[in-house]
Parts: C-alpha cells; sequence; structure tokens
C-alpha cells in the first residue's frame, strides 16, 4: 500500500472537514440527505465499482484510476464488475451511465449538463460518478477523490499525496462541476497521468472525436505553431521542409518565387513570409492541406499561421490591397483563412483551422467587419501576446498593455462562442527565467482578464517548467485550480500549496513570495524593451533586486533551510526556490560584500548551492534540466576578475548601452588550463582557446540537429600571421549573425572545444535576432610570433551589438 507518512496528520484534519462538511472546495447544486456512507472499515469494503456498459479507453483508464486510488487509501479490494452483475442490496459506485444508474438517476441526466459539466453524489448507500463529453466520467472521478477523499497531486515532480484512511465514512453529497476554460492545454514533462488526472483535456474536449484513445492528442497535424511554411517550404534545406514526410515538394522558391513575400524594394524573400495575396499560392497552400487531411486521417483542427518573423507580411500590390480592404496587416492572411475556411466546411464539415493572433504589427490586430460582422465558425483564434512586458498583467496603465487587451477584446466581438483562445506566459524567458520574478499575481489576473474578454481556451508557453524554476510549479498548480473554476479561492490554494510544499517553513516562504511581488507591482513605468522574454540584466530591468533586499531574502532562506533540515524532500523545495534569489546574489556579489562584508563571504557557497539543485533528483525520481549553466559561468567569471570591467573600445561609442550585451566562452575542452587570471583582460579573466590553429579559425554556427549533428554555418574568420599582433588583445569584428535557440561562436577549427553557446543567453522568439558579433583576443607562443614558449589564445569577452529588427 502506498503511503506517505509525513502527509498522514495534516491529510486526516482534511479528512475529518471532508467528514463533517461532505465536501472540500466544491460548490454543491443542491443536497441530498440520507444516511453516511462507510466507504471502507478496516481495510475492507462492501463496495464494487460498476463500470460503464459501453467502455472507452478514457472510460477504462477512469475506473482503474479510481480503483488503485481507493486501494492505497484504504488498503480494500474494490472489484470492478458490470452491470448485469450488479444486485439491489449491493452497495456500487456506479461510472457513468449503465442501466443501473439510469434507474435511479432518471431517463437523460446528461440532458441538463454543459459540455464538460460532471456530477458526483450519492443516493442511498449508492455513488454516482458520471460527466458530459469523452473526459465526463474521468472528470466526476477525480473530482470524488479530490473533495471527498482529499487527494492531491501538486507537482509532476512529486508523487500524489495519497492518505492512508483504511477507515472512511462519507457524509451524503450532491455536487455538479464545470471547467472555465473549455480547451486546457500545457506543455507536458515526463507523465501524462499528471496532467490528464489534474484535468487538462489538451483541447480535444470540444475538438476530438477519438474516444478510443485514452490520451485523445490536441493537435495531428504534427505542426503545433507557425505552419506556413511547412506547407509551402522555401528549400530543402530549411528545419521547415522536415515538417511532412507526405510533401512532395520542398523547393518552392526555386519554382516559384512568387509564393513569398516581397519586400519595400520589390524583391521577393524566401525566408520571410508567404505571398497570401497571390491566387496560386493559395491553390497550392489549399490542395497541400486537402492532402494533409487525407493522409493523416482523423484530424479535427488544421494549424495555418504565419512564419515567426516580424512585420508587414508583404508589400506587393496584392497583398496592400488586402490590408486596406480589412483595416490592418493582418488583410491577406485573413482573406485566404475565409477562403480556406469555407473549403474546408464543404469538403470536410467539422474541421477547425486555429491561427495565431501575433505581433502588433501582423495579426494581433483583428480584421475590420462590417457592423455585426463575424469570422467563420470554424476558425479558432489564438490570441498569443508575446509583445507585452512580463512584470505586468492587463490592469496596468502602460498603453502597450492596454491596447493589447483592447485588441483581445475587439476579437471576442467578431470570434464565434468557445472559438477564442489564448497564451499564457506563467513566466519570463531569457534573464527572468534566472532572476528571481514574483508572477503569482499576475497570471492570476491574467486568466481572470481572459475569461473576462471571452477567451475560452488557455495554452501555457512555460519555460520554466523543464528546468523546475522557483514559483513554476506553484504556477502551474494555480493555472489548473483557475482553469476548472476561474473564481477559485487563489490564497486558500497558495496557502495549501506551500503548506505541503515547505512544511514548517511555508509561512515565511509565503512571505518572502508576497515581497517579490510587491517589488514587481511597484514597477509602474515598465522597463523599455523587455518583453514575454528578454536579455536584459541590469537595474532598469530588475529594480527591486536591491541589496537590501537580497540580504533579507538570504536571511529567510537561512530560516526556512534550518525549519526542514529533517526533511530532505521540503528542503529540497526551499532551495529549488531559493535558487532564482542564489543567481541574483551572485549578479550583486560585488555590491552585496560591500554593504555586507559579514553575511557575504565565500561566492562559491551560492554557485556550488545553484548546482547542487541543478543536478538533484526529485520526489518522483526524474532530474529537470539545468538551469543557467552558462550564466553561472559568466558570473564566477566576473567575480574571479575581481569585478574589474574595462571600458568598452571606440568603435562602440554612440552606441546605445542597452543594445550592448558582454559574454565570454567557455572551454570545455579535456586538457589544459580553462582559465587564466589576466590582469589585460576586459574583466580580469580570460578562457583559453581549446587546441588552437593555425592559420586561427573562429566563427558562428547554428545547429538544427544534434543528433546526427547538422547546422548552418554562418559568418567565420581565419587569421593569419599578419593578422595578429602577439601579446595584447585585439578586437576582430566577425560580422551579423541571426541567433537561434542553439547557437555558438565557436573557436579553432581543430576542436571547437571553447565556445560561446549564444542561444540561450540571446535567443528571443519572435524577433529577428540579428546581432553584430566583435571578439577580443591575444595570443601567444611561436605559432602566433609571441615569446610564450607554448602556443595560448586567449579570448577575454565577446561583444554582440543588437541590430534593429527588420
Amino acid at each position: 500500500m502506498l503511503m506517505h507518512g509525513k502527509y498522514n496528520s495534516i491529510l486526516r484534519s482534511m479528512f475529518l472537514a471532508v467528514v463533517l462538511a461532505g465536501l472540500i472546495s466544491c460548490r454543491p447544486c443542491s443536497f441530498s440527505g440520507g444516511p453516511s456512507l462507510e466507504l471502507a472499515r478496516d481495510g475492507r469494503t462492501d463496495y464494487a465499482v460498476v463500470k460503464p456498459e459501453k467502455l472507452t479507453k478514457v472510460d477504462e483508464y477512469a475506473v482503474s484510476t479510481l480503483t488503485n486510488y481507493l486501494f492505497q487509501i484504504t488498503g480494500a479490494v474494490f472489484p470492478v464488475v458490470s452491470s448485469g452483475e450488479v444486485s439491489p442490496t449491493n452497495k456500487c459506485i456506479f461510472i457513468g451511465l449503465g442501466a443501473q444508474a439510469l434507474k435511479a438517476l432518471g431517463n437523460d441526466p446528461l440532458a441538463k449538463l454543459k459540455d464538460q459539466e460532471h456530477v458526483t453524489r450519492s443516493i442511498g448507500q449508492n455513488i454516482y460518478l458520471y460527466g458530459k463529453g469523452i473526459h465526463g466520467n474521468l472528470h466526476s472521478v477525480m473530482e470524488f477523490l479530490g473533495s471527498s477523499l482529499a487527494w492531491r497531486w501538486y507537482s509532476v515532480y512529486e508523487k500524489p499525496v495519497i492518505s492512508s484512511m483504511p477507515s472512511v465514512t462519507l457524509s451524503p453529497f450532491n455536487r455538479k462541476k464545470g471547467f472555465s476554460y473549455v480547451s486546457r492545454e500545457v506543455a507536458t514533462q515526463w507523465n501524462s497521468d499528471f496532467y490528464y488526472q489534474n484535468g487538462m483535456n489538451m483541447g480535444s474536449e470540444k475538438w476530438g472525436k477519438d474516444t478510443n484513445s485514452r490520451f485523445v492528442p490536441y493537435l495531428r497535424n504534427d505542426k503545433f505553431v507557425h505552419s506556413s511554411f511547412s506547407y509551402i517550404p522555401p528549400s530543402p534545406d530549411t528545419v521547415y521542409s522536415h515538417t511532412f514526410k507526405w510533401l512532395e515538394r520542398t523547393n518552392y522558391f526555386e519554382t516559384n518565387p512568387n509564393f513569398f513575400s516581397m519586400s519595400p524594394a520589390g524583391k521577393r524573400i524566401a525566408n520571410r513570409q508567404l505571398c497570401f495575396g497571390n491566387p496560386d499560392l493559395r491553390k497550392e497552400l489549399s490542395k497541400n492541406i486537402l492532402k494533409h487531411l487525407a493522409v493523416v486521417p482523423g484530424n479535427q483542427i488544421i494549424t495555418l499561421d504565419a512564419a515567426d518573423t516580424p512585420d508587414t507580411f508583404c508589400y506587393c500590390p496584392e497583398c496592400k490591397a488586402l490590408e486596406k480592404k480589412y483595416g490592418g496587416s493582418i488583410g491577406p492572411i485573413y482573406d485566404y483563412l475565409v477562403e480556406l475556411c469555407g473549403l474546408l466546411k464543404e469538403k470536410h464539415p467539422g474541421v477547425y483551422v486555429k491561427t495565431l493572433a501575433y505581433r502588433r504589427d501582423q495579426s494581433q490586430k483583428p480584421p475590420v467587419l462590417p457592423a455585426g460582422g463575424k469570422i467563420p465558425d470554424n476558425l479558432i483564434i489564438s490570441f498569443a501576446p508575446i509583445e507585452d512586458c512580463y512584470f505586468a498583467d492587463w490592469t496596468h496603465p502602460d498603453p502597450k498593455i492596454q491596447e493589447t487587451y483592447a485588441d483581445l477584446k475587439a476579437w471576442n466581438a467578431i470570434t464565434h462562442a468557445g472559438n477564442l483562445w489564448a497564451w499564457l506566459y506563467p513566466n519570463p524567458w531569457g534573464t527572468g527565467i534566472e532572476m528571481p520574478v514574483g508572477n503569482l499575481k499576475r497570471n492570476i489576473n491574467q486568466m481572470r482578464l481572459m475569461h473576462q474578454a471571452g477567451v475560452r481556451g488557455i495554452f501555457t508557453d512555460h519555460c520554466g517548467y523543464v528546468q523546475r524554476s522557483g514559483l513554476s510549479e506553484i504556477q502551474s498548480y494555480l493555472i489548473y485550480k483557475l482553469m476548472q473554476d476561474v473564481n477559485c479561492d487563489t490564497d486558500a490554494i497558495l496557502v495549501e500549496f506551500t503548506d505541503h510544499r515547505f512544511g514548517a517553513a511555508a509561512p515565511l516562504a509565503r512571505k518572502y513570495l508576497a515581497e517579490l511581488e510587491q517589488g514587481r507591482e511597484a514597477m509602474t513605468n515598465l522597463p523599455p524593451g523587455v518583453r514575454f522574454s528578454s536579455p536584459n540584466l541590469d537595474d532598469q530591468t530588475f529594480p527591486y533586486l536591491t541589496a537590501e533586499n537580497i540580504y533579507r531574502w538570504q536571511t529567510y532562506y537561512d530560516s526556512m533551510e534550518k525549519e526542514t533540515a529533517g526533511t530532505p524532500d521540503e528542503l529540497l523545495n526551499v532551495r529549488v526556490l531559493r535558487r532564482e534569489l542564489d543567481f541574483a546574489t551572485l549578479w550583486k556579489w560585488f555590491e552585496l560584500k560591500k554593504a555586507y562584508p559579514d553575511y557575504f563571504k565565500d561566492h562559491m557557497s551560492y554557485a556550488g548551492r545553484i548546482t547542487a539543485v541543478n543536478n538533484a533528483t526529485a520526489q518522483a525520481g526524474m532530474k529537470h534540466r539545468p538551469m543557467g549553466e552558462g550564466t553561472l559561468q559568466d558570473f564566477l567569471a566576473v567575480i574571479q576578475g575581481g569585478g574589474q570591467s574595462r571600458a568598452l573600445p571606440q568603435e562602440f561609442a554612440g552606441i546605445d548601452q542597452s543594445l550592448i550585451k558582454q559574454y565570454q566562452p567557455r572551454n570545455y575542452g579535456r586538457s589544459g588550463r580553462k582559465t587564466a587570471v589576466d590582469p589585460g583582460a576586459a574583466f580580469g579573466y580570460a578562457a583559453t582557446i581549446d587546441n588552437p590553429d593555425m592559420p586561427f579559425q573562429f566563427g558562428f554556427y547554428q545547429w538544427e540537429a544534434r543528433n546526427p549533428p547538422k547546422g548552418k554555418q554562418g559568418p567565420r574568420l581565419s587569421l593569419e600571421r599578419k593578422d595578429i599582433v602577439p601579446g595584447e588583445y585585439r578586437l576582430y569584428r566577425l560580422g551579423t549573425i541571426t541567433v537561434t535557440p542553439d547557437s555558438w561562436i565557436w573557436f579553432s577549427a581543430k576542436s571547437w572545444g571553447t565556445h560561446l553557446e549564444l542561444g540561450n543567453r540571446l535567443y528571443e522568439p519572435g524577433a529577428d535576432n540579428l546581432w553584430e558579433a566583435w571578439v577580443s583576443l591575444k595570443f601567444n607562443g611561436p605559432s602566433y610570433g609571441g615569446t610564450a614558449t607554448n602556443d595560448q589564445v586567449l579570448c577575454d569577452r565577446i561583444i554582440c551589438v543588437r541590430k534593429a529588427d527588420k
């Protein structure tokens, strides 16, 4: 029998509340009086579970989930029987609406339910669990376990919280629940049962038809977002050409350059957008979409949206005319979507098209339609406010924030009910994932404001979850509860979650979270250039990360670690939450050391704690992706160099400092010194180049896939003896680079052992990601004309200057 002893006292108290009240965290629609229900006594039960007569895969899962948890909670085996095996004297838990259940409930109890609503109720000594929709019966099972038996599953990184209760007596109950959001989609990690049992349906409830699949897939068209180039690939060597194996052609730009967008200068561009104003492009695109529906039968949703590049779609006369027709940049793609939706309604009724409302200068703003006009009823709008600052929700007075919310409400006015979905960004990408950011209230407010604006589907773009960032699990659990009931008591949920997660340290953890939220909320003037992702690391972006706050919060954590020292799981949870604060501490090390010299003594203790959390094994047995390994090395390099910082070279005079980023590469080679303390280096510290070559070569590379390795070579330089002045640092211009999620600046064609992984530092989804790269190098040794006995090449900094989005 599975049991988590340390939670027993808490859960027993919760269970007593269940017995007294008959429910936990629910709103009864009516109450059925009658005798108490003795579900189990001393590890035995008189109950049987009655399975549905028409058993789907989802129902099979509901039956096995209920019986497994009942056994773990009570120790009793609940036999599973069919409706025909039930006698009038049996005590039963009915799943679904078989003949026996209908005798007690009436002919059509589902008729009074809305889609996805579900009922858990008792009549006499019997229990009835049923609901409407593909997952209706499963939703009822999970509601019964949560409300009547105190089942909880807080995080995919943990095991379910299950109380050992050999004897269970319930008061009569009658509860009906639904979901505020009909489509509940999250990025999944590790254990699909966790998401399924917490109510996620991956968008399938409204659109899915396949009840013979345990987990009804969300999109079976193999392309989640930014799909236009996947149907019309510009060339065979792009990532888009590999999306659909059935696609016959992948070289469209070679044969049909007029399928692709035109620049202001009248030139066709391969990797920007499609030219939706071109009738021949539309015909070919529709043909490929229809073939997709033929070769992959069962699709309910086709994703068709623009490529992930900014600016107006196309400057050709036809596209410009469509912009004018619909009152904005969305014109060309919207006009085609209307055509596509009409075609699918004729040839594939029931199939929906889903498209992004994305970027203010593209499709975030809806088309201007005649008064009372609506977009097609088989078109789903997925609103993705990628350009909003991640420090603010839509109550913030910032004009751009308010503009976004106005756009969302404008979409609701022309979209059919249920067809407006939205993206939620629980925590930011970029530097915001490594720094403490109080985004709990922001997420709560956003979800409530989305719902008020008509949104009924949510997708969470949750980058922090794969690294188990400190707030990610709390954010996720709150989001799951808000998806179920957007007006739920989030304060109570936060207390419950933190009590479970941090034990005796929970009150102090909540105090830290509240103060972190206060720091974010005090940012009345939002930092410029900070969207849902940002590479910025400065006081303007994080004004609340002062020496005083960091010091006080670190003392909170000292106390929290003492409180949880005897409970390893809770101690790890404290340190997971502390990790972002440790990053902030290393970033501000010299300021902290000066202000609080008796406290901040050894920076390696903070680095060691970060590394230990990065390498930790979660309670459920998995390891999360390490957080900020490159950033950690950057911080340690600056600290080891003593905090000195030479001014930027003259080449960068007059450039806006916010556009300039400086980094140091890291030597990953197997032998030799990795670093060198050098007073002449920009930060007093430089990376050694692994296995230096002559001519000396370095360059930029974009990885597309790492197994097998392949990608695209960017600019590279080859330095001859005449290009080198030994013994001093010189600046070399590498050139313009396009940063991708996995891209490097590498050194030495013999090794690449020394490199800088730029993607996790600079890449911004949705931006041009164009930077000008410069490299500072010092050479010594015989191959380079130096006086040293052995060849050595040092790199003290790489300077990247952001180029404006085109």
